[in-house]
């Protein structure tokens, strides 16, 4: 698998480009990746802006009560159950490392990150390995729908895996100093040629290496 997605690296880099981004605090990160569940990035944006405009500091929307926080994220959707994992994690956060900073993972492996988060209810691998990612620096492609979908069409994963087995399916495999960028690009090929329906296999560039076509094709 290392050479097919070493290949598909290179392809999605002639592509696209090498993207570029700029890294979040930790704890913003995760808060807007809670958001992100289950909608779009617009709505996720909103709801993350109207959030910090109502409450322009961790400790104001602690103090908050939820129907007010369920309010400002409305446009996120989910807002009953968001509400209540974004105040719970900022509880956990507060108790867990005295203050509103994740700041004492960064001395942590990524697998001890990713299990320590995903103890908490609401934290999945993909929210882990997001704030691994774009909050720390680290080298590590999260595995959302795009990317896990993207996967199953090259070949590299059973279609009907999850995502979370996809992700460490993908993991070992990836280029050193490629995973965060990989991730990026396969987001943007999932969004514009790699649709979830009515894919642009015409003009894919990894027409190629897809065995979704193929069986398609076949079939």
């Amino acid at each position: 698998m290392d050479r097919k997605i070493r290949r598909t690296v290179e392809i999605l880099e002639e592509e696209f480009g090498v993207p570029t981004w700029r890294s979040k605090d930790p704890l913003d990160e995760l808060v807007v990746t809670i958001l992100s569940q289950n909608t779009n990035d617009r709505n996720r944006d909103l709801a993350y802006r109207r959030l910090r405009e109502a409450f322009p500091t961790w400790r104001k929307l602690l103090d908050a009560d939820l129907p007010s926080v369920e309010e400002a994220i409305r446009p996120a959707g989910l807002g009953g159950q968001k509400s209540g994992r974004i105040k719970e994690t900022l509880e956990w956060v507060v108790k867990e490392f005295n203050g509103f900073t994740l700041s004492p993972l960064d001395k942590m492996s990524d697998d001890a990150v990713i299990d320590l988060l995903t103890a908490r209810k609401g934290i999945g691998v993909k929210t882990a390995a997001v704030v691994l990612a774009f909050g720390f620096g680290r080298d590590i492609c999260p595995v959302d729908t795009h990317v896990h979908r993207i996967a199953g069409r090259l070949g590299w994963v059973n279609g009907k895996t999850t995502a979370e087995a996809t992700f460490h399916a993908i993991r070992p495999h990836i280029p050193t100093g490629k995973a965060a960028s990989f991730h990026l690009n396969l987001l943007k090929f999932g969004r514009t040629i790699c649709t979830a329906r009515n894919p642009g296999c015409g003009g894919c560039p990894l027409q190629r290496d897809c065995t979704w076509i193929k069986n398609k094709s076949v079939a």
